[in-house]
């Protein structure tokens, strides 16, 4: 049985073993009624190390181009983020967005599915009004070895750049609203 976030349960606390072994994947699971959404997460290591991760971007891998990445960007039938439990502890926190690709209005629905190494999920309904702007969907802390995930739902004017520095992410340098300079290099 998943657990579900909703206004009045928007926190869940995985335990040890869901936040340290395996991996853990996050899946935008719409149908394409809803437009060109697409996923993207900003992230903080405990190196300090600041970015994001978006897979439309080409920016697949945090950190960039890593031999052993934290978190993989991509696309099948959904887009998608994969989190390495292995090096759980190097995470202090993420926060997924979601956005239109082309910046056009995205019909806001479906679900974004949170799913552990065991299988048990945790859902995020997506239904909203349909709207061109970031939409900040998730938060992932790190609390003493446990991801605590809470359900955000924030939307913002101004593109990805607005969006993950309302979030405390001031630290990315970015080549427009929508591409960290990371992506460039």
């Amino acid at each position: 049985m998943p657990t579900v976030l909703s206004p009045n349960e928007p926190v869940v606390t995985l335990s040890r073993i869901q936040s340290g072994v395996g991996v853990i994947s996050i899946e935008a699971v719409c149908s394409p009624a809803v437009g060109d959404l697409r996923l993207g997460c900003a992230y903080e290591l405990s190196s300090g190390l600041s970015s994001v991760v978006q897979h439309s971007s080409g920016i697949v891998t945090a950190p960039a181009d890593s031999s052993r990445p934290v978190i993989i960007a991509g696309h099948t039938e959904f887009e998608r983020l994969t989190i390495d439990l292995v090096q759980s502890r190097t995470i202090e926190r993420l926060i997924v967005y979601a956005f239109s690709e082309s910046g056009g209005t995205l019909n806001w629905a479906g679900t974004l599915v949170t799913t552990t190494t065991g299988g048990d999920q945790i859902e995020l309904l997506l239904n909203r009004p349909p709207s061109a702007r970031v939409s900040v969907l998730q938060s992932v802390y790190n609390i003493r070895g446990e991801f605590v995930v809470r359900a955000e739902m924030e939307q913002f004017e101004g593109g990805v750049q607005a969006a993950v520095t309302a979030y405390g992410f001031d630290r990315i340098s970015w080549v427009d609203h929508r591409r960290p300079l990371i992506g460039e290099r």
